[in-house]
């Protein structure tokens, strides 16, 4: 609760206990009346404040009469510790300390915070130093609200440098030398919430440019960014009279060589000066840091400098006075006095100091006899006292800075070798190299002292070495357990929580890695130095989890991807990854397809149970008949089944097939049911028939297809057999028709950007109505498209049609960019960013209108020229994303290398991400790192509001999916537009 109005009004009182005694009666009697008149034999009640200003309780509020007994109730509640009080007066019986209702205990909280309130609102409009608020208003910086300070500082009114129409703004009354240096800072600290200090000139209202220090920390919420500034100036430091003037040019005559040094090097010139004056013997000049131990930045015993260091004082109050010629400054046991006096009997101590603060720095000086020269040194100490401070404290800055520098440096360089390393993961195929590979890039990375596995198993911690040669059952059998309580509980303290834990009494984390090596692993790294910055700690180790859970992933997805669940053959992703390694070192081979007759009927009589058992018995069936043949035999779904047989004649292949047909009509038992089906099989050829696997299989379909109609055994592939595909041909031969007839067109999906709720642009889909077949899915014909140069001609047409509507487009929304898909087959033409750019330049469009989405497997086709053919398309402005980010293999290192501006998340980690955690890791991990690379992240699939505000959360720039907007056919996108812009 709170009575005082948004922006601070100069008119407050300045009786701040008056104006607070209003509020609480107009708050607070109330409800103290109301209250008496629940307690029977209470006469008054008198409600009393800690005032701050005072420093004493104070009565605030009196309702009722003072007569009968008192009792005194001290009210505390989380904000306010006993600094309220009421006094009952009371005829009866006296009250328990929590009889205060509630409704009473909201108005006693509110009086303490009123009351700061009331005081900061002073303290705000009263104050000689600067402060002001400002805010982020239409994509630029503008005050929103000041104190009278900066009104008298510029003798400016105020209200003219207010609000988004300002007459001038503060960047005016700046020293034009610092404005680029302020602006570069401004935008640092925008990057960070920690307070930061800047040191710029500011023109004063006498035309005098003053140093000024400002404090300013930014703060970001879920609708506004704003910043808080405090600034303050010291007129004592400046040359503001004629004979300071003459004293300063006094010191550069009659010490030139000084004048021309800065830093340490002024400062142990400056010492090496002093303690060659007669009676001095040692000299220390230490400065106090914010710990309150002391720096030195000199210490002479004679002509010897002696190392810097950092001392505690058992009593620094000595420091606070200008001492002469003490014995007994520091006790002889105390540590400092050898160091700082070197055992010299006399001691002398001048503090330094800015004006009206505490003592910042001290000349301590030592000698065997008593100075006599007390004069010289205090008129030179005076003299270049202020001189001295701000030495220490620019070194100070400066060093601060370098160390600042370096530790960004190392963070890039480490940042860089953390995306190497996961690019390198990306591409481990079993964990032990996983394992190795880690190792020795974080030992490199992090320059670790040591590194260590731990592996929780059977209710037992052990420590396992992963040598270079080591399998997973050597490196078990040779573990070590851990007998360390501390390690145990850190280790334990990891596995319960999931989470990374700090050690930083041992310069040591731990990071839960997950399941491995059959147990649960935690990854424990101890440092030489500090422990690095825990932003990129976190970053580290959620990367590293993920890629091992990408280990994972793969692994299981190679399985499911690459092999039959049911059968444990091959499936027809594994089938072609054969055929595509064997076919270029053959000179002939071929490829049998079949599948089994009556399989329906068996499944549909007797259950899924025994059709299930039936198909296991077909790959031991086969694999029997061809003991000594190579052969690859895979299931590509149902009852179909494809045999690969590498360097085989087509007669022998003809045969085999034969045999197999004997083979497999022979009759199968099971469960005391005897079955028996025959298969139809297909026979293509390479090279006759096909130059790879799909062609093969084409071609085996056909044949297979033409033995089942006309109840033949095994068929070799003829190309009259082609008529049997309609489907096929409509496809391969009627596309340029289809173009020509206006069968084909392009519908857009808009994409939304998640910071402003606007369309950023369209994915461009083709749709292909046939005048016989209908609508045919693009997942149908794309793929049959890519076997020959019809791929080519659909992605020209998208294309054009593209950039005939993009003309018109970018007149209403000039940012506007479409997304294409390109396939391998045209990515791969040496040809293709030539035709891109005579495009652009026929519709006179910039190649940033354009993107081009890749999947990850195209990038594997051909990576040389992949990455050849992409950099020639960045060079021509078009943008380059990856399409379904995390369903493929590709490497990390390939995305850093190339000039990619966006990941695309696949919409199956999108789709359930509110329920399912495993993805929203994945999701977040996914948009951190593509964040780190600098590139943006487009979430597809989103079709609900609870999926569109998780995705926003988790970062993701531009949103694309049913939710927002469905495909818009091109013809409607630009009515679309004037209604959604």
């Amino acid at each position: 609760m709170s009575l005082l109005p948004n922006k601070f009004d100069r008119s407050i009182s300045d009786d701040l206990w008056l104006q607070l005694k209003v509020g609480a009666e107009l708050l607070l009697a109330p409800q103290l009346q109301q209250w008496l008149t629940s307690l029977p034999h209470c006469n008054g009640v008198e409600v009393s404040l800690y005032c701050l200003s005072k420093g004493v309780m104070q009565e605030i509020c009196t309702v009722g009469s003072s007569s009968g007994h008192e009792q005194l109730i001290s009210w505390s509640s989380e904000t306010i510790q006993e600094t309220v009080e009421l006094r009952l007066f009371n005829e009866g019986e006296l009250l328990s300390d929590d009889a205060v209702p509630e409704y009473l205990a909201i108005r006693l909280d509110w009086l303490e915070d009123y009351q700061r309130q009331l005081q900061a609102a002073k303290v705000f409009n009263q104050s000689t130093i600067i402060q002001y608020e400002a805010a982020e208003q239409d994509g630029r910086w503008v005050l929103t609200q000041a104190n009278p300070a900066l009104e008298d500082f510029l003798g400016t009114d105020i209200e003219s440098l207010l609000g988004g129409h300002a007459k001038k703004v503060l960047t005016d009354f700046i020293h034009p030398d610092d404005i680029t240096s302020l602006i570069s800072s401004y935008d640092a600290t925008r990057t960070t919430s920690e307070q930061m200090t800047l040191q710029y000139r500011l023109l004063s209202a006498d035309g005098r440019y003053v140093p000024v220090t400002e404090r300013v920390k930014y703060f970001k919420e879920a609708d506004s960014k704003r910043c808080i500034s405090t600034i303050w100036h010291r007129e004592l430091d400046q040359i503001d009279s004629q004979a300071q003037y003459q004293i300063f040019k006094d010191i550069e005559a009659t010490t030139a060589d000084l004048s021309l040094l800065s830093g340490r090097q002024f400062l142990h010139h400056f010492c090496r000066r002093m303690v060659s004056l007669d009676g001095v013997d040692s000299l220390s000049l230490i400065a106090l840091t914010k710990n309150q131990w002391w720096e030195s930045w000199a210490l002479y015993h004679g002509a010897d400098k002696l190392p810097d260091c950092h001392l505690k004082l058992a009593d620094s109050s000595q420091m606070r006075q200008v001492s002469w010629n003490l014995q007994d400054l520091l006790a002889k046991e105390d540590t400092a006095q050898q160091i700082l006096f070197n055992d010299y009997p006399y001691q002398s101590v001048v503090p330094m100091q800015f004006e009206g603060e505490p003592v910042v720095a001290c000349l301590i000086l030592g000698s065997s006899e008593p100075l006599t020269n007390i004069e010289s040194v205090m008129q030179l100490v005076r003299l270049l006292s202020l001189r001295l401070l701000r030495e220490i404290k620019q070194v100070r800055i400066a060093e601060a800075q370098w160390e600042q520098n370096l530790q960004l440096q190392q963070q890039k360089q480490q940042l860089t070798q953390m995306v190497t390393l996961l690019g390198d993961l990306d591409t481990v195929a079993d964990e032990m190299t996983f394992l190795r590979t880690s190792q020795d890039q974080l030992r490199r990375i992090f320059n670790l002292k040591d590194i260590d596995w731990a592996v929780w198993n059977s209710g037992e911690w052990r420590l396992v070495e992963i040598a270079d040669d080591a399998d997973e059952h050597h490196v078990l059998a040779k573990a070590r357990h851990v007998e360390k309580d501390t390690w145990v509980e850190k280790l334990e303290a990891t596995r319960r929580h999931a989470e990374m834990i700090m050690y930083r009494g041992r310069m040591r984390i731990f990071w839960p890695v997950g399941s491995a090596l059959g147990g649960f692993m935690v990854l424990a790294l101890t440092f030489r130095k500090a422990i690095p910055d825990k932003e990129f700690l976190a970053f580290a180790h959620n990367a590293l989890v993920l890629a091992h859970q990408g280990l994972v992933q793969r692994e299981n997805l190679h399985r499911q991807a690459m092999y039959d669940s049911l059968t444990g053959l091959g499936n027809r992703t594994q089938l072609h990854a054969w055929i595509k390694v064997a076919l270029p070192v053959q000179t002939q081979a071929s490829l049998l397809l079949f599948d089994l007759n009556r399989f329906k009927e068996i499944n549909d009589s007797f259950g899924h149970q025994f059709g299930d058992r039936l198909l296991c018995e077909i790959g031991p069936r086969i694999s029997s008949s061809l003991p000594h043949k190579e052969h690859f035999l895979a299931r590509l779904g149902g009852d179909e089944f494809a045999l690969f047989l590498p360097d085989v004649e087509p007669g022998e292949a003809l045969e085999i097939g034969a045999q197999l047909h004997e083979k497999l009509a022979q009759s199968y038992t099971i469960d005391a049911l005897r079955f028996q089906v025959e298969a139809s099989i297909g026979v293509s050829h390479y090279p006759t028939h096909g130059q790879d696997g799909h062609e093969l299989l084409r071609c085996a379909d056909v044949a297979m297809y033409a033995a089942k109609h006309s109840h033949r055994s095994v068929v070799e592939f003829e190309s009259q057999l082609d008529n049997s595909t309609p489907m096929r041909i409509a496809v391969l031969s009627e596309l340029d028709q289809a173009i020509v007839e206006g069968q084909l067109s392009v519908a857009y999906q808009p994409l939304m950007q998640t910071d402003s709720g606007q369309v950023a642009g369209f994915e461009a889909l083709v749709r292909w109505k046939h005048p016989q077949f209908g609508q045919i899915s693009p997942a149908d014909f794309i793929p049959l498209a890519e076997v020959g140069e019809g791929i080519r001609k659909i992605t020209d047409f998208v294309l054009r049609k593209t950039m005939e509507y993009l003309v018109n487009w970018r007149l209403q929304a000039p940012g506007l960019h479409v997304a294409l898909n390109i396939s391998p087959r045209v990515l791969l033409d040496h040809d293709f960013p030539t035709h891109v750019a005579a495009m652009l330049k026929e519709f006179d469009l910039p190649g940033d209108s354009i993107i081009m989405e890749l999947t990850e497997s195209t990038l594997l086709v051909d990576p040389v020229r992949a990455v050849e053919i992409i950099h020639t398309l960045s060079d021509l402005g078009v943008k380059v994303e990856i399409d379904d980010f995390g369903t493929g293999y590709s490497s990390l290192a390939y995305l850093k290398s190339l000039p990619i501006s966006a990941l695309k998340i696949d919409q199956s980690f999108v789709t359930d991400i509110v329920r399912d955690n495993q993805n929203e890791v994945i999701v977040q991990s996914t948009v951190q790192m593509a964040h780190n690379l600098g590139l943006q992240v487009v979430a597809e699939g989103v079709e609900d509001e609870a999926t569109l505000l998780k995705m926003i959360r988790l970062g993701c720039d531009l949103i694309q999916g049913y939710y927002f907007a469905k495909p818009i056919p091109g013809d409607e996108v630009q009515l679309w537009l004037t209604r959604n812009l």
